[in-house]
């Protein structure tokens, strides 16, 4: 689906305290390999996650190099390497996610399946950034969104704090009134 459409739609599902307060950004880099880009969402224009694929595979292959030099498995090659090789990719990924590092492809990915889901099997959802998405959705109401646990992931955290500041929800020392 064409980005101007999907912002339409998803910006359109926001709930009142956050519309026009919460943007959906998207961009592509043509002069870089691949073309890759990177995706943003900004309140009161300030950017409040970022999935620049640049930066996330930069510290990615970052961070599977220094997990192979741990492991002493630099050498794919090397029969007696090669688990280890491959593993540090593993577990790369795992701390990618952890930390809430995501690619513009992932979150265009999330909006997209987001779109299609109903605003429970959203929350539940097994993927972040369905479930931060889903914290600023209008089919979320305050009385539900209070009784949510803390979510564990970084960005959803994040997302969740930011509706519930929104909606007058949290007060200045962060405490649920």
């Amino acid at each position: 689906m064409q980005w101007s459409k999907l912002k339409k739609q998803i910006e359109s599902r926001l709930c009142n305290a956050l519309k026009s307060r919460i943007t959906y950004h998207n961009t592509r880099y043509r002069d870089t390999h691949d073309q890759v880009g990177r995706g943003w969402v900004t309140f009161d224009n300030e950017i409040i996650h970022d999935f620049c694929t640049v930066n996330r595979g930069y510290q990615y292959n970052s961070l599977a190099n220094d997990i192979r030099k741990q492991n002493d498995a630099l050498d794919w090659r090397n029969p007696e390497q090669q688990d280890e090789y491959y593993k540090a990719y593993k577990i790369a990924e795992r701390e990618m996610e952890k930390q809430g590092i995501h690619n513009q492809y992932e979150f265009y990915n999330a909006i997209e399946e987001f779109i299609n889901l109903s605003i429970d099997d959203a929350l539940s959802s097994t993927n972040p950034l369905i479930r931060a998405i889903a914290y600023f959705d209008s089919r979320l109401g305050k009385r539900r969104l209070v009784k949510l646990k803390e979510d564990e992931s970084i960005i959803a955290r994040k997302f969740q704090v930011v509706r519930l500041k929104a909606g007058g929800i949290f007060d200045r020392r962060g405490n649920i009134d």
